[in-house]
């Protein structure tokens, strides 16, 4: 049973260094029409990682599982989210926003009538700014009404990798990551 103890310690060790900490925290717009979302697609067709041997076609793959999950539906003409995303190399400050969570958001003024929606209602709900740095190897995924050409939702992970360490399954695992905060479900929104 001795023996057996520092097998344990060591397997317990290894899985806490496998699985590596991100930052990850999202913001959104109080002028997002949440309970109208259905549908998405992405903004540009082509390749546009290339970082560090990540996978364009795996992120696309990670996000469209996800949002088929929570019931969107991929349109290519005229969808209700445009999805873009980008992983970026170098340290950065970031624009953020203190608000409630958006799940409360949605449930509090999401079936409301743009008309019942005043100017104070809006300052009422507190969106505070804050401004944060973001590490080496950010991975931003931002959803953008189409109609309005305006962000409605913004999701990252911050220090996700760098050039010296870099693991495929920590690309994934921070696309559902990032995704986990965004929790509505396209069919419970009618």
């Amino acid at each position: 049973m001795k023996n057996l103890y520092p097998l344990i310690f060591a397997i317990l060790l290894s899985s806490c260094i496998a699985e590596r900490e991100f930052i990850i925290d999202y913001d959104y717009s109080y002028r997002g029409d949440f309970s109208n979302y259905k549908t998405f697609s992405f903004m540009t067709p082509k390749d546009t990682v290339n970082f560090n041997g990540i996978s364009d076609r795996m992120i696309k793959e990670e996000i469209v599982k996800r949002m088929k999950t929570q019931g969107y539906k991929v349109k290519d003409k005229r969808p209700d989210i445009l999805i873009s995303y980008k992983v970026y190399g170098d340290n950065m400050g970031f624009k953020s926003y203190q608000q409630l969570d958006l799940e409360s958001w949605n449930k509090l003024y999401g079936p409301l009538q743009d008309d019942e929606q005043d100017i104070e209602t809006v300052k009422a709900a507190s969106y505070g700014e804050q401004k944060i740095q973001l590490n080496d190897g950010t991975l931003l995924i931002v959803f953008l009404d189409r109609r309005t050409n305006s962000v409605i939702w913004q999701g990252y992970a911050s220090g996700l990798f760098n050039e010296s360490s870099f693991f495929l399954k920590d690309a994934k695992y921070a696309v559902r990551t990032i995704l986990n905060q965004y929790r509505l479900l396209a069919f419970a929104q009618q």
